[in-house]
């Protein structure tokens, strides 16, 4: 058996980038996974628009989803503070880890077919950090 691997841009309403303007947490269009994707890497980056200073942090969570657990229509997922825990992003350099831009990948084993990321930016509201993610789906062949 093969592995192939099939690398794909995670949208923020159809943008390859969001600046998060603000403490309230943010949420990426749906990642449908394919039928043979047997691994995942998920590489997230968070980029300071301004100076960094202490606690400006990216906190990201991946929203799973098994379908219509509620049974009543649509896909349901994980609520926010339910949500897997993959990563924070520290851009303040006097700390360690810390660097601006920040960017770490984590590998992710497959729980669902259908996911979004969240990002959380504690101190946005004040220095705007602009937010990225790619995918990388290690697909049986």
């Amino acid at each position: 058996m093969g592995i192939t691997i099939v690398a794909t841009q995670v949208t923020w309403s159809a943008a390859n980038t969001l600046s998060v303007t603000g403490a309230t947490e943010v949420v990426s269009d749906v990642m449908t996974l394919d039928d043979t994707c047997v691994n995942l890497a998920i590489q997230v980056s968070a980029d300071n628009a301004g100076t960094p200073a202490s606690g400006d942090t990216a906190v990201w969570r991946i929203q799973w989803s098994t379908g219509d657990v509620l049974a009543n229509s649509g896909d349901d997922y994980d609520t926010s503070e339910h949500a897997q825990f993959l990563t924070v992003l520290d851009t303040f350099g006097a700390n360690m880890p810390g660097e601006d831009p920040a960017r770490r990948t984590v590998s992710v084993p497959r729980a669902a077919k259908k996911f979004k990321l969240a990002c959380t930016c504690a101190q946005a509201g004040s220095r705007n950090i602009t937010i990225a993610a790619r995918i990388e789906e290690q697909r049986a062949a």
